[in-house]
């Protein structure tokens, strides 16, 4: 095995998703490496990402099994542990993310999001404002100057507020043991992610992935033994975007992205169910998409 886009396709089931990971025995590639397919890369580190206290971690796994106290009361994400590694020029845009055992929450889902750098907005979409606009003309828009979402329609009136465009485009699911390897082209919309117990999946969102949760107890995470459970996850399409797996960003180049970890809450009411809090990131990521 040569690198990390080797030919290698090996379909991984470890207590969790089943995921694709490409070339996952090999040594990897070093800081802008030419890859097998003349793809360049760049491997850096993700790093805790202070929140609005507002947004509340979740406790529960995917088949909401509560997490022992212990573990509740003693978990941090680690700074330097966690890599990511993507593309930097030509296409398709890939990311990669490594965690190594016992590093995130076990059997738990999180949004794989990337956002645009944070400025005035100057109405100029082919300019200044050109990252913003791709992300957020082909996924969703935030406003930081009103803490508040964005239409299509509602950007161009927030001249000179700070207006970011991002992507959520894919999901990944830690294993029991809070590791995990996945690599993802940036092909996809989403809003958000499902568990298709609570929402049946519609002809327009992502393929539905089965997950297994044994919650066994571990004491580290678990303190007794759960019920093994399979739960099914997918991504919501965005609606008015690009179908999933069509999505293709528009070429040029990107600089001060941020990809972003944020925990997936489902929509839960449990006070352990967790708002949607982004706990990860990477911050000024620069990229290229050839045309």
């Amino acid at each position: 095995m040569r690198g990390l886009w080797s030919a290698v396709v090996l379909p991984i089931i470890a207590g969790g998703c089943a995921l694709i990971l490409i070339g996952c025995g090999g040594a990897g590639l070093r800081a802008g490496q030419p890859s097998d397919s003349g793809l360049a890369v760049e491997t850096v580190n993700l790093h805790p990402f202070a929140d609005d206290p507002n947004q509340k971690p979740r406790w529960m796994n995917i088949a909401d099994y509560l997490y022992a106290s212990s573990f509740r009361s003693t978990f941090r994400y680690p700074d330097n542990t966690v890599t990511l590694t993507y593309t930097t020029q030509e296409a398709p845009l890939r990311f990669t993310v490594r965690a190594p055992y016992r590093t995130l929450k076990p059997d738990f889902c999180y949004q794989m999001k990337i956002e645009g750098p944070r400025q005035p907005w100057s109405n100029d979409p082919t300019g200044d404002d050109f990252v913003n606009y791709q992300l957020g003309s082909k996924g969703r828009w935030w406003c930081d100057s009103c803490n508040a979402s964005l239409t299509d329609g509602q950007v161009a009136s927030h001249a000179g507020h700070y207006v970011k465009g991002y992507l959520y485009f894919d999901f990944l699911v830690t294993d029991r043991n809070g590791a995990v390897q996945q690599t993802t082209t940036v092909s996809n919309s989403y809003h958000v992610t499902w568990k298709t117990s609570q929402r049946a999946r519609a002809a327009n969102d992502g393929r539905a992935r089965s997950c297994l949760v044994a919650g066994t107890k571990d004491g580290w995470a678990y303190d007794r033994n759960q019920r093994a459970t399979t739960v099914g996850l997918y991504g919501e399409w965005e609606p008015g975007r690009a179908l999933p797996g069509t999505l293709a960003l528009a070429p040029g180049s990107y600089g001060g992205v941020e990809f972003r970890l944020t925990e997936e809450s489902f929509h839960s009411s449990n006070p352990h169910g967790g708002t949607w809090r982004t706990v990860m990131s990477a911050p000024n990521l620069s990229f290229v998409i050839s045309g």
